[in-house]
């Protein structure tokens, strides 16, 4: 790949701003791709009701069957004890509130007479006036008497999301066990009946509870577990479940272990979840008591799943009685601090950044620049003293650390803090110091990952889409970076997404994508700036273009099916169709060396995939295997492809095609967890290294070599 030197004129560039306003956000029912932010992301849903994981109280685990008096003395208590003003504000209403059958002739949802003897207008009504918001339950399957309550199924999915939007409900449980009995696709059906509850005519949470697991003992296929809901559940529901149910309906000793497994598989795919669609790793369920009289969970492992679940943002449903909690652990569940870290506005799921024999330590990047909460986790039976190094947090110099559970401070440190985390508890903390992103910080107001060229070593150039969604540069002369300038965009002096960028003999090309969702492409000779020209196609997230020299390259793009599509210089678009012909998320990476072109995509399972192109054309796409939560970029250095992309636990992963093999996956140790946002930018550097640039949490630019 070529890569002389420019002269300095050439990359000492001055160019003229374009500045104009944001991209206005998307309406809640219309949400557009993230392409402005550039994660590697599908469309999310987002209902416009939870930005923040949703807070309340759920009657299945604490009351069995829910009756309207049940239903309201818990109300009353969520008032009285200040958990409703501390966030638990959503009375939900689970299963076995139908009556027998559950519809009158007309085909409409009844609720029990008995138990509901003023109907769900006048309960709800009374739960409003109460400050509260009110949930309901229904099934994706079809009522059958015996495998679950209230079933939408059997064509009642428009119907019943408009009954329960008339009845004025905020929130819908839809669960899967009809579903299961009647053998349905969870993906299809949430899909159907989130398409219902859109139309309902009114803005209502939606939670997709699917709990099937091996547990259940029940013929399943693998498309139908709870463990892949994060790969529909972000595009349908406002939160989907991660795994089975966290307890029984009868309390039980033991339930630790399951309340372990629970937030274990809530872990596997934080990247995911993000304001407005949530991992679900079910409900808290604090204290309850056993029929012996012992507690299911003590109060301190009742606490740290209040912790970890904070730590992960889930949705925090109390399913206890909370009538019949102590005073000290109702005031765990108000604790503010605890609460404002699971509704950090970023709603970045925390991830494990340590681990040591029976001892986890989690980390959370939170909206405030430089600050990390932070959870030291035990296990094991007995208390132990625990360490968190602050590099692995992504954090330097003197950091402060502030107690959480106690709401008390405990100074400052530098490089670590340890302290003593009993058996089955954590410590949780607000740690506060300088945000740690490694290599040079070329600063500079992003909104999306930065692309890089380079000649040598001290000549280079990165581009980046500013927060305006202009798109700037920043050039390296003589070894010296010089100020960030304006390029502005090819439609209202605006981009969206990553740009692509190459440098050859006394040239520089850029690839973006306009907002338009065209591509363009706009080319430096002769010191000069040209003209920007549409390379046409209906674009869903960045372009990446695999280039040997300016009339030599090949386009890709994610198109509007969803699939991988591609262009060379003087060609049209075609498809080259996506890794099980579904919908890739981000961009595709893509490169080109002697042994071929190859274009690498994000798959709905977060592994990654690639199809390799040779005169024979177009090999079958492979996959790589991997759990990424970014879009995958390759590098071409030294006839080698270098594979980057940012895995599940927000650190920087790398594996290489040389020889003819790809090898595996191993990590960039100099990037702490949560050090990069979205992909990463990246040419080639002298023998067989790379530079990699990298948009960092404070927005700015960070350049390395590896």
């Amino acid at each position: 790949m070529p890569r002389p030197l420019l002269t300095v004129a050439a990359v000492a560039l001055t160019l003229a701003a374009t500045v104009a306003s944001p991209v206005a956000a998307a309406a809640p029912r219309a949400p557009i791709e993230h392409a402005g932010l550039d994660q590697g992301a599908p469309t999310y849903y987002d209902s416009g009701a939870a930005r923040t994981p949703y807070m309340g109280w759920n009657s299945y685990f604490a009351v069995g069957a829910a009756s309207e008096e049940k239903v309201l003395g818990v109300a009353d208590f969520l008032v009285s004890s200040g958990l409703a003003k501390a966030g638990y504000d959503i009375v939900w209403i689970d299963g076995g509130w139908n009556a027998n059958p559950p519809r009158d002739g007309a085909g409409r949802l009844v609720p029990d007479p008995a138990r509901f003897p003023s109907g769900f207008h006048a309960l709800v009504d009374t739960l409003h006036a109460k400050g509260l918001r009110a949930g309901i339950y229904t099934d994706a399957g079809a009522w059958d008497g015996v495998n679950c309550a209230a079933g939408s199924g059997g064509g009642y999915y428009e119907a019943d999301a408009k009954q329960f939007a008339d009845w004025e409900f905020d929130a819908i449980k839809i669960d899967f066990l009809c579903g299961i009995a009647q053998n349905m696709d969870p993906a299809v059906a949430f899909t159907q009946f989130s398409a219902a509850v859109r139309k309902a005519g009114r803005t209502m949470i939606l939670n997709l509870c699917n709990p099937v697991t091996d547990e259940w003992g029940v013929p399943h296929g693998p498309h139908q577990v709870a463990g892949i809901a994060y790969t529909y559940g972000p595009r349908v529901g406002d939160s989907w479940r991660t795994s089975t149910d966290v307890a029984f309906g009868t309390p039980y000793e033991g339930i630790w272990r399951d309340v372990l497994r629970n937030m274990d598989r809530n872990a596997a795919h934080p990247g995911a979840q993000g304001p407005g669609h949530y991992n679900d790793p079910d409900y808290l369920i604090p204290m309850r008591k056993t029929e012996q009289g012992t507690y299911e969970l003590n109060e301190e492992e009742s606490t740290t799943q209040l912790v970890m679940w904070s730590v992960m943002a889930s949705p925090l449903i109390i399913g206890s009685d909370p009538r019949t909690l102590p005073q000290s652990m109702i005031d765990t569940l108000k604790n503010p601090e605890i609460i404002a870290v699971d509704q950090d506005p970023l709603a970045v799921q925390g991830v494990r950044i340590a681990s040591a024999g029976a001892t986890d330590v989690y980390s959370k990047v939170l909206s405030r620049d430089g600050e990390r909460a932070v959870v030291l986790l035990n296990r094991g039976e007995a208390p132990t003293e625990m360490t968190v190094n602050f590099a692995d947090a992504g954090l330097h110099g003197t950091v402060a650390v502030r107690d959480l559970r106690a709401r008390a401070d405990r100074g400052t440190a530098t490089d670590s803090y340890t302290t003593t985390v009993p058996a089955h508890g954590t410590a949780f903390l607000k740690l506060r110091g300088e945000t740690l992103v490694p290599g040079t910080d070329l600063g500079g107001d992003t909104s999306a990952s930065p692309a890089l060229v380079r000649w040598d070593d001290s000549s280079a150039a990165v581009f980046a889409r500013g927060a305006d969604g202009a798109l700037r540069q920043r050039s390296m002369v003589d070894g010296q970076w010089r100020n960030w300038t304006t390029l502005g965009g090819p439609k209202g002096g605006k981009i969206l997404g990553q740009p692509a960028a190459f440098a050859s003999p006394g040239r520089i090309d850029l690839f973006v994508r306009g907002t338009d969702n065209a591509a363009y492409q706009r080319t430096l000779t002769n010191n000069r700036w040209g003209g920007w020209r549409s390379l046409g196609g209906t674009l869903t997230d960045s372009v990446s273009v695999a280039f040997t020299g300016p009339d030599q390259w090949t386009l890709f793009g994610r198109g509007g099916d969803g699939r991988v599509w591609t262009r060379e210089r003087t060609s049209g678009w075609t498809s080259i169709g996506s890794p099980d012909n579904l919908p890739v998320y981000g961009r595709p990476g893509a490169a080109t060396v002697s042994a071929g072109t190859f274009v690498s995509v994000r798959h709905q399972d977060d592994s990654v995939w690639y199809r390799q192109k040779t005169a024979n054309g177009w090999s079958a796409w492979t996959s790589l295997g991997g759990v990424i939560s970014g879009s995958p970029t390759l590098v071409e250095s030294a006839d080698r492809v270098y594979l980057f992309a940012r895995g599940s636990d927000y650190t920087l992963w790398q594996q290489n095609f040389a020889d003819g093999t790809w090898g595996g996956w191993f990590k960039r140790d100099q990037y702490a967890s949560n050090s990069i946002v979205g992909a990463v930018g990246a040419a080639e550097g002298e023998n067989g290294s790379a530079w990699i640039a990298v948009r960092g949490p404070d927005d700015g630019v960070h350049q390395v070599v590896v």
